[in-house]
Formats: structure tokens, C-alpha cells, sequence
């Protein structure tokens, strides 16, 4: 079972008195207080989809996402809109870029007061009217809070939204009940829970991940950021219901997203479903590479074909561990280098 804190993790993590995002309390300030806030990693970022490196990363396993909680509640901590779940199958993922499995904790919203500005990171200069991050911890530090003192403690799913002329079906019911929590520490209880897959975007396979931190203080560098390509829809109608929403202040509840950090030596991976080109032996390869200096253990299947220039050599058994390698080297090249040292060994005895 599944019971998920509402102290509340946020990348919204429990802070819920000590930053805001405006004055002495926003983000310009939240270094003064939390180190971790002014750390070389931090997020949002903005990603830059021409400065990216495409990978192929194994699918990701999506557990639970498709069963429907015994119960959702929505709350109103002052900062944004948290959905927290009571189930029998806790949602899990796994794969992709995730080095384990990651358990549910909660997820949440950020948004800004019109429709051209409200998410976090952003893509090409480009911020969404919103923002959805559903969050989980790594399974093995058995709680969100224990898993900020690891650096892979967190990863977040998320997924951006766009205006769409129609409302969206799948949200009707969470747009209702945030009538129910417009002031600040209120909470409503889903009459029929969604599932989490109901929430999210179709397409899971291609995305921006990175290494970053929380968007809010302790800004702690932990989590692992999995940003979707493919946006959800909502309609104007239904994304300004978050804007009549009321912070702790009794103000209205707009612009709770941070600025863009940035990125520093950090690498921002694609992942697509498009093969990347390996890297041919025969063709890629600069003319200038040594033949030492090939690694040998990439032989695609069109390398394998030229087997007359290729012998194979077996190393010996390993007495611990039973294991055999082959390992392939070109050798026709050398021979040809050797014999014309020893052509112009001879060429030069007769000559004396």
C-alpha cells in the first residue's frame, strides 16, 4: 500500500514556510539560506534541443501506472496543487535512463498568470503555460526525505501542457475539485481516482533527460529530470482554474515556477526511437587513427563480413572467473607494413 506524505516533497520538499517566489523569500535569495541553491547542477534549465546527444536508452517500465487508486486526494499547500495516491499497486519506474526502480511519492503543478510563460525548464527559449512533475524515489532508500542524501536518490517525470480549444476529458474532475481548495491548506478527495497513465502524455519514448536538483529549496542535487517531448492539452478555460487558486498569503497563487539555471558541464540526452548510427569501422574512422587505438569490441555486422583481413584469437580461460573473450584485430594492415620493412631491409643489403 501506498500512502504518500503530504509534508510534502516538492521538489516541493517540506520547506513550506521558508521560500516563496517573490521579495526577501524568492529565488535570488534562496542561496542565502539553503547552499544547495546555489549549487553547478541545479534545475530548470533551458534545453537547447540542437546542443543534445541522442541516445537509444532501454524502454521505460511503467508499473501501476494503469490501476486506478482506492483514493486521490488534491491539496493546496500554499505553493502549488499536490495529488497524493492510497493504493494497493504502487506506480514504479524503471529503465530508460534510471539506474533502479523508482517508487510513487506525489506529484504537482507549476504554472505563471497567462499562457505564455508558467513551466520550469524550458526547450529552445520556450516556456509552456504549465507543468506537471510526478515524482518518485529510488525504491532501496525506502523514503522520499531519506533519498535527498543520495545523488540518485529522485527522479521526476515531466511533462509540459499546451492550450487546446477543448477542454480535456481526463482532467474534468481534478478541474472540479480544484474549486474545493482554493486557499491554502485545504484538500479534496476524488469521488473516481484516475490512474496515473490518465494524467500523463501518450508517448514515453522520446525525451530530455539530465542530472539536476529540486526546483525548490533544499535544492538538493538528487534527482534524475525526465522531460517529455510530448505536451498534454488542456484548455485556457481549464488552466486558468489553477490560477484562481490562493497561497498562503491569501494572494492568487501564479508565477510558482524558479528561473533557469545553468547548465555548466552538464550533458542533456535525447531519447528516440530513431536508431543512431554506429560507428563504422571501414568507412567512419579517421585515416589517422591508429590501429592500437581502435577499439576492437565495436565490430558492427559489416565489419564481420571482410573477415579475410580479420583474425579472431581466442584469450585464454580465466581460472577465477571461467570466463573466454575473443577479441578481433585487423591483421592483414600490419602484414602489409611488415613486409615493406622487410622489402626495404633487402632493397638496402644489396645495395651495400
Amino acid at each position: 500500500m501506498l500512502i504518500a506524505s503530504i509534508w510534502i516533497l516538492s521538489v516541493h520538499y517540506g520547506h513550506a514556510q521558508d521560500f516563496g517566489y517573490d521579495g526577501e523569500k524568492g529565488p535570488s535569495h534562496w542561496g542565502e539560506q539553503y547552499n544547495s541553491c546555489a549549487g553547478k547542477h541545479q534545475s530548470p534549465i533551458n534545453i537547447n534541443s540542437l546542443d543534445v546527444k541522442k541516445v537509444n536508452l532501454p524502454p521505460l517500465a511503467l508499473v501501476g501506472f494503469d490501476v486506478a487508486p482506492k483514493e486521490t486526494n488534491l491539496t493546496n499547500n500554499g505553493h502549488t496543487v499536490v495529488v497524493t495516491m492510497d493504493s494497493e499497486v504502487t506506480p514504479t519506474v524503471s529503465g530508460g535512463p534510471l539506474s533502479g526502480v523508482y517508487e510513487y511519492s506525489q506529484l504537482h503543478f507549476h504554472w505563471g498568470d497567462n499562457d505564455t510563460f508558467g513551466s520550469e525548464d524550458m526547450i529552445d527559449n520556450h516556456r509552456f503555460p504549465m507543468e506537471l512533475h510526478v515524482v518518485f524515489f529510488k525504491q532501496e532508500y525506502k523514503s522520499a526525505k531519506s533519498a535527498l542524501n543520495y545523488p540518485d536518490g529522485l527522479t521526476v517525470l515531466a511533462f509540459f501542457f499546451e492550450i487546446s480549444p477543448d477542454d480535456s476529458p481526463m482532467y474534468e474532475e481534478f478541474i472540479e475539485l480544484l474549486n474545493n481548495v482554493t486557499e491554502s491548506h485545504q484538500s479534496a478527495r476524488f469521488d473516481t481516482p484516475p490512474a496515473l497513465q490518465d494524467l500523463i502524455a501518450d508517448d514515453l519514448v522520446h525525451y530530455y533527460t539530465y542530472n539536476g536538483s529540486l526546483t525548490t529549496p533544499p535544492c538538493s542535487e538528487v534527482v534524475t529530470w525526465i522531460d517529455f517531448k510530448e505536451p498534454i492539452l488542456l484548455s485556457h478555460a481549464q488552466v486558468q482554474a489553477f490560477r484562481a487558486l490562493q497561497d498562503e498569503h491569501n494572494t492568487p497563487l501564479t508565477h510558482n515556477f524558479r528561473p533557469v539555471q545553468p547548465l555548466g558541464d552538464r550533458v542533456v540526452l535525447y531519447n528516440t526511437d530513431e536508431l543512431i548510427k554506429e560507428v563504422d569501422l571501414e568507412k567512419d574512422l579517421p585515416p589517422a587513427v591508429e590501429e592500437q587505438d581502435l577499439d576492437t569490441n565495436r565490430i558492427d555486422a559489416s565489419a564481420s563480413e571482410s573477415s579475410a583481413s580479420k583474425t579472431a584469437t581466442k584469450r585464454p580461460s580465466s581460472q577465477e572467473n571461467g570466463a573466454t573473450s575473443i577479441q578481433t584485430h585487423r591483421t592483414l594492415p600490419m602484414v602489409m607494413v611488415v613486409m615493406a620493412v622487410l622489402a626495404v631491409a633487402a632493397a638496402r643489403r644489396t645495395a651495400c
